[in-house]
């Protein structure tokens, strides 16, 4: 016998064999995983609309909730347009399911007012649309200690979170007070988060239009965000967009007509993008429904159109009464007005925006306008929708709230 069986060739020969039998195991097995896979999805992409299908997700988590209460719109979009396909709408509430975890249903806003202690305030703010203004209100009027984005302040030179340019504030202040963390930027979100901005109890309103990386970065669950944004005319806020453009760059001469024609000026469907956190490719069905249950679940819906009511709903669900009386001093920039004074003062008399009431000259049936419906044809349909909550449940929201406090 030429080798025993204890010889180290032999013992060598065998583990060889063992590992290409175990390899040969492994491979089948994801063959086989990868056809059960196929024929899932194959049977997920052939759900009939009338069909109950659900989020594989944590019964108790927001996300799974919120997906759950919305089937019925799943099912008549997934009817009424094939590009809405179950599986990449469940796939899309499980990679977001820190967006539901971290933030308020705005149902709970006006229900539930002062259960909730820990909840920040949150404005989504959407370029060209009012959102000077609101700042100005939020902070000279209201005087709310605002995370946000203030050129008065040297965000680098501070090495932990506080409150600075005025301090804390007193009963002689009004205004002018912001917490170190420049959270209308991504690195100011990431410090925020690193701060643990959300805990220090030192932020009364966040400020920014990363809604989705500022939610799920610098909130939690136990620090959720109560978010409103103020939507304007699509159509209206590009052309406001155009004309901030036109101001800012050297070229003067460039028309309406060039700019809606090079799309690096302008990012199509911005709000359907933010709200999906779609930010690369093009905006499919999928992203707008998304984005539509969103607003419906997550954001009270201020109108530019209706600004007056728009900021009375606001003080009434973040429960900011009392942040109207006037201040004993006058040394603040409102020039000593109360709350309200100061409110529409910067409304009517002096408001932020340099085009707030530019109306524009731009046809509704000239190429222009046609060009901007077809570039944000979901922001158009995503705009209509806020107004019909506005208009609707989140009206009656607030006439109950109104009534109880009443």
């Amino acid at each position: 016998m030429l080798f025993n069986q204890s010889s180290p060739l032999i013992m060598w020969t065998q583990r060889s064999r063992c590992k290409v039998i175990i390899i040969l195991v492994a491979f089948t097995l994801i063959l086989i995983l990868d056809v059960l896979y196929e024929n899932s999805v194959k049977q997920t992409n052939s759900i009939a609309p009338s069909e109950s299908f659900s989020l594989n997700l944590n019964p108790t988590t927001a996300a799974s909730e919120a997906f759950s209460s919305n089937l019925d719109t799943i099912r008549a979009t997934t009817e009424a347009n094939k590009e809405y396909d179950v599986p990449l709408i469940v796939t899309t509430f499980y990679e977001n399911y820190n967006f539901y975890e971290n933030s308020r249903d705005v149902k709970d806003q006006p229900i539930t007012m002062g259960r909730y202690g820990n909840d920040i305030p949150f404005f989504w703010s959407i370029p060209k649309a009012g959102t000077a203004t609101i700042n100005d209100i939020l902070s000279e009027c209201l005087n709310l200690r605002m995370a946000g984005s203030s050129s008065q302040i040297d965000y680098d030179s501070y090495d932990q979170i506080q409150v600075v340019n005025g301090g804390l504030g007193d009963a002689n202040s009004r205004g002018g007070h912001f917490v170190n963390v420049n959270f209308g930027y991504l690195p100011g979100i990431l410090k925020a988060q690193e701060w643990k901005m959300a805990e220090s109890g030192l932020v009364d309103v966040a400020v920014t239009s990363y809604i989705h990386k500022g939610i799920t970065k610098a909130f939690d669950h136990f620090h959720p965000a109560r978010i409103f944004t103020v939507l304007r005319h699509p159509t209206q806020r590009m052309i406001s967009l155009f004309r901030h453009h036109k101001d800012a760059m050297r070229d003067k001469d460039i028309t309406l007509l060039e700019f809606a024609s090079d799309s690096q000026h302008y990012v199509d469907n911005w709000m359907t993008r933010t709200l999906s956190n779609q930010h690369h490719g093009p905006v499919r069905g999928v992203d707008y429904l998304y984005a539509k249950i969103v607003m419906k679940e997550r954001v009270l819906i201020l109108l530019l159109d209706e600004i007056n009511e728009s900021v009375e709903r606001l003080v009434a669900f973040m429960a900011w009464g009392s942040r109207l009386e006037p201040p004993l001093g006058n040394g603040d920039k409102a020039g000593g007005l109360g709350g309200n004074a100061c409110i529409e003062s910067y409304l009517h008399s002096n408001p932020a925006n340099a085009h707030h009431n530019d109306q524009s000259k731009t046809e509704g049936n000239s190429t222009e306008w046609q060009m901007l419906k077809d570039i944000n044809k979901y922001d158009l349909d995503l705009y209509s929708y806020g107004k019909e909550l506005f208009d609707g449940e989140q009206k009656e929201l607030y006439n109950n709230l109104r009534s109880k406090s009443g």
